[in-house]
């Protein structure tokens, strides 16, 4: 069996990358199972509907449905996503495949220290006023760190800190309930080894990042741009 799992595609009416569309293209031909965990849309920098009906959201949307069977999960800059599209979409995914239990997720509510004291309002408050979800996740989204280390030519110590207590926490939970985790959020694409228990972390395509992983049979890699020009 084949997994292929992708977060933070970031796509707006600016934004969606050759190398995002690569991968789910070949998704489409190759995947058994295909994770989109989290902030496929961009809904912090952009209003999150006119992310979804831009050309290029409406081209993600089309490589979506195309896909033999694809688990669509909603990030922070996507939270309020199944308000605006016809598929089906999750907050977490755990599932068992080739002998291994994993558990697909953004990172974001469960794992994020800095500013986990927000999940309530965007677990159960937004939902339920759409009005308010709007305003908040298109203007007041946290990213005050992120937006320092950008000012900072993105070398911020606090903001790469807290995205390495991001992942230590998903490691440490998926762990404790014997779950190997697939996540983004951090923009940071690994796979950490541990006596053979694994924790990946599927990066971004988000800007020039090249994110991706494909997971065949049990077995996890980096997946890899091929230009084709």
């Amino acid at each position: 069996m084949k997994i292929y799992a992708c977060s933070d595609l970031h796509v707006s009416p600016e934004h969606f990358s050759r190398p995002a569309r690569a991968f789910l293209e070949e998704a489409v031909q190759e995947a058994d199972l295909t994770l989109l965990c989290g902030d496929i849309y961009e809904g912090s920098w952009f209003l999150l509907e006119e992310s979804i009906k831009s050309p290029n959201g409406q081209d993600l949307g089309e490589l979506i449905r195309k896909l033999p069977k694809a688990v669509v999960i909603k990030g922070n800059h996507d939270w309020i996503l199944e308000q605006y599209v016809d598929f089906p979409v999750l907050e977490n995914h755990p599932f068992e495949m080739d002998g291994k239990i994993y558990y697909a997720t953004h990172g974001w509510r469960e794992y994020d220290l800095p500013v986990g004291w927000l999940a309530p309002i965007y677990r159960y408050i937004l939902p339920l006023l759409p009005v308010l979800a709007k305003w908040w996740t298109s203007r007041q989204s946290p990213r005050t760190l992120k937006l320092a280390a950008l000012k900072s030519g993105g070398h911020d110590l606090r903001y790469w800190r807290r995205v390495r207590e991001m992942s230590n926490r998903a490691i440490f939970q998926a762990i404790k309930e014997d779950r190997i985790p697939i996540w983004g959020h951090s923009h940071h694409k690994h796979i950490d080894t541990y006596e053979g228990w694994q924790a990946i972390n599927c990066g971004a395509f988000s800007g020039t990042d090249v994110g991706g992983i494909v997971i065949q049979d049990g077995e996890p890699r980096e997946w890899k741009f091929e230009r084709r020009e």
